[in-house]
């Protein structure tokens, strides 16, 4: 018997988690936040800097 209640409570954990997440993924993302990301993913792309020639 405590099979089923374990698996019920699982069931009913992941029920909720996944409404809560459901719920942060709706929420719009704050433009500070968005402005950062964009600054990172463009130095992902930027071509990488050429070594002088000093030595």
């Amino acid at each position: 018997m405590a099979a089923k209640t374990d698996r019920a409570k699982k069931t009913a954990l992941a029920k909720a988690l996944r409404g809560m997440f459901g719920r942060l993924q709706a929420r719009p993302i704050p433009e500070r936040l968005m402005s950062i990301v964009d600054q990172l993913d463009a130095a992902d792309r930027a071509p990488p800097l050429k070594k002088s020639g000093s030595r």
